[in-house]
């Protein structure tokens, strides 16, 4: 219950996205970074159980980033429902005595909250993912234009309504043209970038590290969501304090 009352007076926390409209030139000035929104961060697959290959399909749409966002239009009692009960699996009866309620009360919260966010959009989607295999051709390939700066590979990843966003920047963009052009524009040079393949809210992520002198820094974390065999957005949270707290060091030698 103490908890539920900090979640009511505790302020959402967002992405981009949800605060400003997408830019689809890519160059535009980019915002300067904004430190002090409480943005939306990644969290490990293993937080939420999905390094047991038994519930990696059946809770992975539960915990997109998408959904965290959405989920944080509701108030503190339905998000704690529709989190117990649809992300977490435990009865109603269960929920119900961690709330100190009653199963009717919780039937009730948790029908006002789907019915709340199917009204904010769709947060599950209807997302063709690719299966395992085909996944991880699409993260190699994506890797490897990214490291070598392969502007012509990247666009070949990339669907058309593909959306980028950088937090704690506030500017996103969408349209292959922009997030292409600020791809190769910005941020890509040959051998700049390290990626690792990670994890994280049940999506593909890749912890990334920079090239300074002759060691790769810790920079932050890109988690792609894909649609079929392309890339449907990349969310780059560009914080290297998330690096370790995904256990990777923070420190690459060359």
């Amino acid at each position: 219950m103490a908890c539920l009352t900090a979640l009511d007076g505790r302020s959402r926390r967002p992405l981009p996205s949800g605060l400003a409209a997408p830019q689809d030139d890519h160059r535009v000035t980019v915002a300067a970074r904004e430190p002090t929104v409480p943005w939306l961060q990644p969290a490990p697959d293993a937080l939420f159980g999905f390094d047991d290959p038994a519930v990696i399909v059946a809770g992975r749409t539960g915990v997109r980033l998408a959904f965290i966002a959405a989920l944080q239009l509701l108030p503190a009692r339905q998000r704690a429902v529709l989190t117990l009960r649809d992300v977490l699996s435990f009865r109603t009866a269960e929920v119900a005595t961690m709330l100190d309620t009653t199963p009717t009360a919780v039937d009730s919260a948790l029908r006002r909250a789907r019915a709340r966010l199917a009204q904010a959009g769709p947060v599950e989607t209807d997302l063709a993912e690719p299966d395992e295999q085909a996944q991880r051709q699409v993260l190699d390939d994506y890797v490897d234009a990214f490291t070598r700066a392969d502007h012509a590979a990247l666009l070949a990843l990339l669907r058309a309504d593909v959306e980028m966003e950088m937090p704690p920047i506030p500017t996103w963009f969408t349209g292959r043209t922009a997030v292409h052009g600020f791809l190769t524009a910005r941020v890509i040079r040959p051998d700049l970038w390290h990626l690792t393949p990670t994890r994280a809210n049940g999506q593909p992520a890749l912890i990334a590290h920079k090239r300074t002198g002759d060691h790769y820094e810790a920079y932050g974390i890109q988690v792609l969501t894909l649609i079929g065999a392309r890339i449907a957005r990349i969310t780059s949270f560009n914080d290297p304090t998330l690096v370790p707290a995904f256990g990777f060091a923070p420190v690459l030698e060359t």
